[in-house]
C-alpha cells in the first residue's frame, strides 16, 4: 500500500509538512511509524526544524546512527542544517552539485542557488534535468520548485508544461498535497473569477486545520488568502484579513508588497512610502522595490529629456 495515499500512514504528516505545520511535526516520535517510513518521517522532522530556525544537528546524528547506509542524505541535510549557523562562505556542499542524484538533492540545492546565489536559471535546469529522468511517481516535490520559480520569472507557459508532465503520474499522486499546492499556485496566476474563487475555498479549507502552534504556517495561509481576496476586489475581507495577519507578529517581503497594493487600491497609495521603507529593511531585493526604482528612473529620464529641450 501506499504510504502517501490518503489511507497510508504519511498522508497526514506530508500533508502538514506542506502547509507549514513543523510544530506538529517536531511532536512526533519515530516509533509511531513502521520502519520502513521511519526515515521519511525523520528527513521532515530536520527539515521542519530548519524551517524554524532551530539546530537540527542532533536530529541529523541521531539518523546517522539510526540509518547508517543513508549517509549521502543526511551529508545534504547537515549542509542545509549549517547554513543557518556558518551561512555560505564555509560550505561547499551545494556548489559542488551539478547533476542531482535524488530528489532532496534536487529540491535543496535548486532553493540554495535562488535564495543564496540568486541564480535562477541554473536552479531550473538542476529540477528540469533531475525531472527528466524520474522514474518514481512519489517524488513531486522537484515539480512543486519548478512551477515555482517559472511562476516568479513570469513563464507560465513553462509552468503549465511541467504541470503537463503529471499526466503521467497515476491518479494517487495528482491527489496530493503536492500537486494541490502546485495547481492552485497556476490558477491563481491565470487570474479569471472561477479560478480565483476555488483557489480560495482550496486555501480557506486548508486554514481549517489547527495552527494555533504553528504562527508561521497560519501566516502564510492567510497571506495567500490576502492575495486572493485582494484579485476578487472584496476590499472589507480584505481589511479583516490584514487584522489578521498583524494580529500574529510576522512579517515579510511579500506581505509588505501585497499591502502596498492593496494601499494603492484603498486609499491613494497614502502609506505606500512607509511601506516600501519596511520592505526595504526586511527583504531590500524585492521586485517590488525594483519595479519601483525602475519607474522612478524612467520618469527621471523624462523630466532630464524636458528639461534639456
Amino acid at each position: 500500500m501506499d504510504a502517501f495515499a490518503d489511507s497510508g500512514e504519511l498522508y497526514t504528516i506530508r500533508n502538514q509538512f506542506y502547509t507549514n505545520q513543523h510544530r506538529k511535526i517536531q511532536e512526533y516520535s519515530l516509533d509511531q511509524f513502521s520502519p520502513e517510513n521511519q526515515l521519511k518521517v525523520l528527513e521532515y522532522k530536520i527539515r521542519s526544524a530548519v524551517a524554524l530556525e532551530e539546530d537540527a544537528s542532533q536530529l541529523i546524528d541521531s539518523g546517522k546512527s539510526l540509518f547508517p547506509n543513508q549517509e549521502g542524505l543526511f551529508q545534504l541535510l547537515s549542509a542545509w542544517n549549517d547554513l543557518k549557523s556558518f551561512g555560505t562562505d564555509d560550505l561547499t556542499y551545494f556548489d559542488d552539485i551539478k547533476l542531482a542524484q535524488f530528489e532532496l538533492q534536487a529540491v535543496l540545492t535548486a532553493i540554495y542557488r535562488v535564495k543564496f546565489e540568486k541564480d535562477v536559471e541554473l536552479a531550473i535546469n538542476i529540477l528540469t534535468s533531475y525531472i527528466d529522468n524520474l522514474n518514481n511517481f512519489n517524488e513531486l516535490e522537484p515539480f512543486l520548485v519548478l512551477v515555482q520559480l517559472h511562476l516568479a520569472t513570469g513563464n507560465l507557459q513553462a509552468a503549465n508544461k511541467v504541470m503537463l508532465a503529471f499526466q503521467k503520474f497515476p491518479d494517487s499522486a495528482r491527489d496530493s498535497i503536492v500537486y494541490q499546492v502546485l495547481e492552485s499556485w497556476i490558477l491563481a496566476i491565470k487570474g479569471e473569477s472561477d479560478n480565483i474563487s476555488n483557489v480560495y475555498y482550496f486555501y480557506d479549507e486548508l486554514l481549517s486545520a489547527d495552527f494555533d502552534n504553528d504562527p508561521q504556517g497560519k501566516f502564510k495561509l492567510l497571506n495567500m488568502l490576502f492575495v486572493l481576496t485582494l484579485q476578487m476586489k472584496h476590499y472589507p475581507e480584505v481589511q479583516e484579513l490584514l487584522v489578521q495577519l498583524k494580529d500574529l507578529n510576522i512579517t515579510s517581503g511579500d506581505f509588505i508588497a501585497n499591502q502596498i497594493t492593496f494601499d494603492y487600491l484603498t486609499n491613494g497609495g497614502a502609506q505606500a512610502d512607509e511601506l516600501r521603507s519596511q520592505l526595504a529593511k526586511v527583504d531590500p531585493e524585492h521586485q517590488c522595490l525594483a519595479e519601483f526604482q525602475e519607474k522612478n528612473a524612467q520618469f527621471d529620464d523624462i523630466v532630464k529629456k524636458y528639461q534639456t529641450t
